[in-house]
């Protein structure tokens, strides 16, 4: 098994939501209002910024994982041409996972 950690705008959320039941991925955790500091600049609170991030968290069975970071590389590619070319703001991450209880 893996985890795919999907950091990106909150902005973004509905259609990650989409795309992920689209790919057969039905159990996720989802933390919004994440702020931080990353290549994109200062992540802040929505008192001083309109744009937070959402941390998306989905263990996946080892079969599943290619298609899901298919879908997601398909997804950045598409917003990064609809922007001309500017930055997705969008990270994934992948992990090993292991089920212990």
């Amino acid at each position: 098994m893996k985890m795919l950690m999907i950091v990106a705008r909150e902005f973004m959320l509905d259609e990650l939501e989409k795309l992920l039941r689209k790919n057969d991925i039905t159990g996720y955790t989802i933390l919004k209002e994440v702020t931080g500091k990353g290549k994109a600049g200062r992540v802040r609170e929505k008192i001083f910024h309109t744009g937070t991030n959402v941390v998306i968290l989905a263990v996946l069975p080892s079969d599943q994982v290619d298609k899901a970071i298919g879908a997601l590389k398909t997804f950045v590619t598409a917003r990064a041409d609809a922007s001309h070319g500017q930055l997705c703001p969008l990270k994934l991450f992948s992990l090993p996972c292991e089920e212990l209880i």
